[in-house]
């Protein structure tokens, strides 16, 4: 029997745009990921997260009075934080390393969504400028879901290009909008870079962290790019603990399960098969 999944509601007030700019009767709801959506997620890769991580929103998201289309980008990795914190009930953290600037130590950390900074939009600031070489006043602009994200590999070229509309007056390929950019004059780039932070806002790429030697606090930046925002759980392995868990106990684990109850299952299984393996070890001495 295939049951409705359980949606749980995202309030906007949560949200760095507090919903500020989506309609008053609008509101939004989650289910959690399924264990046909880990199996898809088995296939990702840097190439093509940022498009299944699209895809897998539209499936689980569910909107009321306004489209996906409609949803800020700067909301964008708050909802997906929901959604992976609720699919994934004993491994939702985070692990990063860095090279401790007082010490030297090389440092292995743990941390949690909530330790990244947020930025919300009462923090933000939209402005306009203009530069020599360019026609058009450049404005910071509050990109929506489905608008491209350009990845140039340099952090400052990607702020400008993805937090003012100047990709919309140069037009072009990522490289190409990047050698434009830093072919400004010093005083213009700094107007962009400056447009751009002001504006920027939502779950920023750092963190707060210990280091584990010397004890110092410092901000570590963190990789939270599309392809390391899911945990990645290999198709064997969740064939295998299909099938064991329904050896095992007799449980069948569909691919319309919800994973937070695959896992919690999975875990459950191996804790009681662990002490009936222990149990009958004593049993033969």
């Amino acid at each position: 029997m295939h049951l409705e999944p359980n949606y749980w509601k995202i309030e906007f007030s949560k949200l760095p745009s507090y919903g500020k700019q989506y309609p008053p009767d609008a509101s939004m709801r989650f289910r959690c990921l399924n264990m046909r959506d880990l199996k898809y997620l088995s296939g990702m890769n840097p190439n093509n997260a940022h498009d299944m991580v699209n895809d897998l929103v539209k499936r689980v998201l569910v909107l009321d009075n306004m489209e996906l289309s409609d949803v800020l980008a700067m909301d964008r990795l708050s909802i997906i934080f929901y959604i992976r914190t609720n699919t994934f009930m004993l491994s939702n953290g985070y692990q990063t390393e860095f090279t401790c600037p007082f010490c030297g130590a090389r440092v292995r950390s743990d941390f949690k969504m909530s330790d990244l900074h947020v930025k919300r939009i009462t923090e933000s600031k939209l402005g306009t400028c203009r530069v020599e070489g360019i026609d058009e006043e450049i404005s910071s602009v509050y990109k929506k879901f489905y608008d491209p994200v350009h990845r140039t590999g340099d952090p400052e070229v990607d702020d400008i290009l993805n937090w003012t509309n100047i990709d919309q007056i140069l037009r072009g390929t990522d490289s190409e909008m990047k050698d434009a950019v830093e072919g400004l004059l010093a005083p213009d780039y700094a107007k962009l870079r400056r447009l751009a932070n002001d504006a920027k806002c939502g779950i920023l790429s750092y963190a707060d962290l210990s280091c584990t030697q010397c004890r110092r606090e410092l901000r570590v930046g963190v990789n939270i790019s599309d392809d390391n925002l899911f945990n990645k759980v290999r198709m064997y392995t969740m064939i295998k603990n299909q099938i064991q868990v329904s050896k095992y106990c007799g449980i069948v684990l569909t691919d319309d399960m919800p994973y937070n109850e695959v896992e919690l299952t999975i875990g459950i299984v191996n804790e009681l098969s662990k002490k009936e393996a222990e149990a009958m070890q004593k049993g033969k001495k």
